[in-house]
């Protein structure tokens, strides 16, 4: 489990995250991270079930899109995300960019990041972030409600080709 002031880097896909809070500081009502993306990096559609995001770009500008409508957000502005919408994240601009994120309730993200990142710092992630589709299977299983399912594919059907309940 993380701990507060810890930092986790995923060179492939051009983030380093530091947790700022973590659910066991908080009593699990949130994870509270800042995130450093390198120009070109970016997050896939996604979504989150159970928890609510809301990012605030401290350096740099930032491409969203949330539920279908693009967002550049610039220091200083946030963008939020209802549990369950659909959102992507792109450094379209030629310098780092810096966002402080909050995902609420902190559910077992945490572990969910550490895990994956440690994944990327090992080499074991496609550039998308994402690990091979049995180690994708492990974690949905493991992470069922904190897992960051793709947008683009039913949830339901994602959960039964891990093996999970839909």
């Amino acid at each position: 489990m993380p701990a507060q002031g810890s930092r986790i880097e995923s060179p492939k896909i051009g983030q380093t995250i530091t947790f700022l809070a973590t659910a066991r500081d908080t009593g699990g009502a949130e994870i509270s991270i800042e995130a450093r993306l390198r120009p070109g990096a970016f997050i896939p559609s996604h979504r989150h079930l159970r928890q609510e995001e809301t990012f605030e770009l401290l350096a740099g500008t930032g491409t969203f899109t949330v539920a279908g409508e693009r967002i550049i957000a610039r220091a200083g502005e946030r963008v939020h995300v209802p549990a369950g919408v659909a959102h992507r994240f792109r450094n379209r601009s030629c310098e780092d960019v810096r966002v402080r994120a909050r995902l609420r309730p902190a559910l077992r993200t945490d572990e969910l990041f550490e895990r994956l990142f440690k994944l990327g710092a090992q080499g074991k992630v496609n550039r998308l972030g994402a690990p091979s589709p049995l180690t994708t299977a492990r974690l949905i299983r493991e992470f069922r409600e904190e897992f960051f399912y793709l947008a683009a594919v039913p949830v339901w059907l994602q959960r039964i080709l891990a093996g999970a309940h839909p």
